[in-house]
Formats: C-alpha cells, sequence, structure tokens
C-alpha cells in the first residue's frame, strides 16, 4: 500500500484539500502530518479531521525544521512499500495516482512518476513543462542528464517511490550534509533526491497522466521570491556542481544548461539579497566546471578536418 506524507507550516486553511485528496486515494492508507511547528489552529484542525479519516497521523516538531527535515521525519514513520511526498498547500488527482501506484508496482518502479497541473485564479490548467515526455516511458532516458538541462520536471507530490529504497541513504544525516556542503539552508531537498536516484541508475519510469495540482503562490519554494533571493539559481548550480561528474554530457547539453543556470542569475533582481559568498561561490564553480568540461569536449583543428 502508499503512505503519504504531508509536510505543513502554518497552512490550516489548504490543509483539509490536501488531506482529502490524499485520503480519496483507494492504494492509501496511511497519511502522514508533519507539523513544522505551526502557530495556528493545525493541530485543533487534525484533531477534528482524525475523527473522520482514522487512516491520518500526526506528528509536531518541537522546533521549525524546514520542509526537508519534515519530510525525513515523516519517513522515519512511514510503514508502507511505497511512499509520496504532498505539499499542504497542493492537491492530488486521487483516480490518477491509483493508476501511477499500479504502474509503479506492475514496472518494478523505483520510482514513478506523472504530470502536474497548475491552479490558477481562473481554474486548473494543464502544464505541459519543457521536460515531460510525450508518451510514457519506463527507463528508456538518460534522467539525470535530462534533470540537469530541464530543471525538475519530475513533481515531487506527483512521484510513487520505493520506500526501501529511500531507507539505504536518505535519512537526517544525509540532509545535513547537503546543508553543510551547500553553505546554507538548502530547500530543494526533492530536486536533490531525484538527482541522486538517478545518479544511482534506479529504475524511473513516467506514466503520461495529470497525477496532482499545484496552486502556486509567490511565497513558496518555487515562487518569486526564491528567484529573486538568487536560491534558485545557486541551488541549480550546487546540484550540478555535485552530480554532473563522470555523466555523458556532450557539449550541446552543457550549453543548454548553462543557459538554464544563467538565466536563474539573469532573473536575480536584487544583489543585496545575494550576498553570502558561501552560496554565491556555487555559480562560480559551475561557470567554471561547464567552460573546462566544454573546452575538453570540443575537437582540435587537426580533429575536425578528419571529421568533415
Amino acid at each position: 500500500m502508499l503512505s503519504v506524507i504531508i509536510p505543513s507550516y502554518n497552512d490550516e486553511k489548504a490543509l483539509p484539500l490536501a488531506i482529502a485528496s490524499a485520503n480519496a486515494v483507494k492504494n492509501v492508507n496511511e497519511i502522514i502530518i508533519i507539523d513544522d511547528f505551526s502557530i495556528d489552529n493545525t493541530q485543533f484542525l487534525i484533531k477534528n479531521i482524525k475523527k473522520k479519516v482514522p487512516k491520518l497521523k500526526y506528528f509536531k516538531n518541537k522546533k521549525n525544521l524546514g520542509t526537508g527535515y519534515s519530510f525525513i521525519k515523516g519517513l522515519e514513520k512511514v510503514k508502507n512499500s511505497h511512499v509520496l511526498m504532498l505539499n499542504s498547500d497542493d492537491f492530488l488527482v486521487p483516480a490518477e495516482i491509483d493508476k501511477l501506484y499500479d504502474f509503479t508496482l506492475k514496472n518494478k518502479l523505483d520510482l514513478g512518476y506523472g504530470k502536474m497541473a497548475i491552479k490558477k485564479e481562473n481554474g486548473i490548467f494543464k502544464y505541459n513543462h519543457p521536460g515531460y515526455k510525450k508518451k510514457t516511458y519506463l527507463g528508456k532516458r538518460n534522467e539525470l542528464v535530462d534533470l540537469l538541462i530541464f530543471d525538475m520536471y519530475i513533481p515531487s507530490f506527483g512521484s510513487i517511490i520505493r520506500h526501501k529504497v529511500l531507507k539505504k541513504f536518505y535519512n537526517k544525516k544525509y540532509y545535513k550534509k547537503v546543508n553543510e556542503d551547500y553553505g546554507g539552508d538548502f530547500k530543494a531537498h526533492d530536486y536533490d533526491l531525484f538527482l541522486n536516484l538517478a545518479k544511482q541508475k534506479k529504475k524511473i519510469g513516467f506514466l503520461n497522466e495529470y497525477v496532482c495540482v499545484w496552486c502556486r503562490k509567490n511565497s513558496s519554494q518555487s515562487g518569486l521570491k526564491y528567484v529573486e533571493s538568487g536560491e534558485a539559481c545557486f541551488e541549480s548550480a550546487f546540484l550540478f556542481n555535485r552530480y554532473y561528474l563522470n555523466e555523458k554530457i556532450n557539449v550541446q547539453n552543457f550549453d543548454l544548461i548553462e543557459s538554464r543556470v544563467t538565466k536563474k542569475y539573469m532573473d536575480i533582481k536584487n544583489s543585496c539579497n545575494v550576498n553570502n559568498q558561501k552560496t554565491r561561490k556555487h555559480y562560480d564553480n559551475f561557470i567554471s566546471n561547464i567552460k573546462k568540461n566544454k573546452n575538453f569536449k570540443k575537437p582540435s583543428s587537426n580533429e575536425s578536418l578528419l571529421m568533415q
């Protein structure tokens, strides 16, 4: 069966919909709420919901830890073979999640994912990420290189992961090391996790269905604040530096990766918000690594003549 982990912080208004969508998934028999030290009425809300949803389990952090640590804390409570993380302000498409679960089990995937829709003021719209394939596939792409090229096209709350795979390495010690290496509060824990699984050559498959709905807010991790602060750029640069070694990346792909991350750098509007040299250095290292590898892969003049 399937466990859903919902990290939540001061999100009492949106949380009921997230819980209801998870509860409507037939294969979900465990919903774990990790309250990240909320100061609103989340605890009272959960107490009332739990009366009608017995599969709901509630745990409150003694201090605010952030989404990454809260997700890991939820993983420690999981009793099922497969797990899915759900943001407290987003929701699932229940019937499609059931399809994704069957797809993941049938094909013995370590990670199965679907597509994400976006909720806006005037409705819910299909979102076609550049990284999405047009058809369902099973391990027929270089997932790590494509994640570096297209950014995180695998939606964290539209992905079902084999719990056994995560238990081997994904814990507080691992995430603490990521934060230390980054030099600050690292937010893109889900992007790092998917890159890591791809680096390990785990079996990943894609179901060409919309399985979840993102309710985007400017204050969210992927919102405007995250971009303007420089974090979107520096975390992307950090993850490239962390995972690109020994991968088959040609010059054209290096160009695409460089273009994507550099665009994030150009989106930084207020440089005074990005004066942390511990994190800013990752972009400088990224540019250095890109140039070094592009020059290494570029054929010499003699080789060019032979290729003509």
